[in-house]
């Protein structure tokens, strides 16, 4: 195996778990620090707009595109549009429940990478994707723990705007370096969250300054996280890449167990045996889908 293909193939491993830490983070600072989740995310989208601009000073841009910058612009736009869902469904649900369910995403991922990049992967492979999707749903369809019908809708947008933005960051990582594309990426992604939720920063914005070290924090594990899916997505099909990163449910449930023994109100639905079982289809899958797709 070539060393390009094997970091990415290490990345791919740990992008799940660094995402996952950002979601558990992302859901303690909205349940214990937070006042109004859409005013802390207007903030963490300026946030991200420095983080961004800051990072493509320290690059070099010659020969770089306007068609290379689209692909990862067009990606933080989506992202960007799924931000303010993201944490106004964190504000009342556990984050191993709507994580479970936005991993629906791969299903696009698949469906676009073949239909367009002309993916296809053994049979063998496809049924261990299928055993990660039926554990993620297995994991989330506690349905009675969902309290309103928008949230669903809600989740349903953000599962597309994830499938979208993964299957764009794979052309991108194809037409512009990967920290070239991350800076353009985190540029778009902050003026779009920013410029969405500008209209519905209410007067208490203020307040929520005092939680700017929260947004430094968060964001740093966000770009950490759009970092190692890019190198990932470099020399790997999207299809695995995303598959594969649907093992985060798993490590966001354990990491929530953990959380809420120690903190408290992190989580609603305190039963974690039931999510044994969904639990180890992810496994079985990731292990076939890493032998035999690779």
């Amino acid at each position: 195996m070539e060393t390009a293909v094997l970091i990415s193939l290490i990345v791919a491993i740990l992008s799940p778990l660094v995402y996952a830490v950002m979601n558990i983070y992302d859901k303690y600072v909205i349940a214990h620090k937070v006042k109004n989740p859409l005013n802390y995310a207007f903030m963490a989208g300026l946030v991200q707009l420095v983080f961004g601009i800051i990072g493509a000073l320290f690059l070099d841009w010659s020969g770089i595109t306007f068609q290379a910058i689209l692909f990862p612009a067009v990606a933080g736009i989506l992202l960007g549009l799924a931000v303010p869902f993201y944490y106004l469904v964190l504000e009342t649900e556990d984050a191993s429940q709507v994580i479970g369910l936005i991993y629906m995403y791969p299903l696009i991922v698949a469906l676009l990478s073949f239909i367009f990049l002309n993916e296809v992967l053994s049979l063998i492979s496809y049924f261990g994707v299928a055993l990660i999707l039926v554990g993620v749903l297995m994991i989330s369809f506690r349905m009675n723990k969902i309290s309103k019908r928008v949230i669903l809708l809600m989740i349903l947008i953000m599962i597309i705007l994830s499938g979208l933005t993964e299957f764009i960051i794979k052309i991108a990582t194809d037409n512009i370096p990967e920290t070239n594309g991350i800076v353009i990426n985190f540029i778009f992604l902050g003026l779009t969250t920013s410029s969405v939720l500008i209209w519905k920063v209410r007067f208490d914005f203020i307040q929520e300054i005092s939680n700017l070290k929260w947004a430094c924090a968060g964001e740093s594990l966000t770009l950490l996280g759009m970092t190692t899916l890019y190198v990932a997505m470099k020399n790997l099909p999207a299809t695995i890449v995303s598959s594969v990163a649907a093992t985060q449910p798993l490590f966001v449930l354990i990491l929530e167990r953990i959380m809420h023994c120690s903190f408290g109100k992190m989580c609603k639905d305190h039963f974690f045996l039931p999510k044994l079982i969904p639990i180890s289809l992810i496994v079985i899958g990731v292990i076939i889908l890493y032998a035999t797709g690779i």
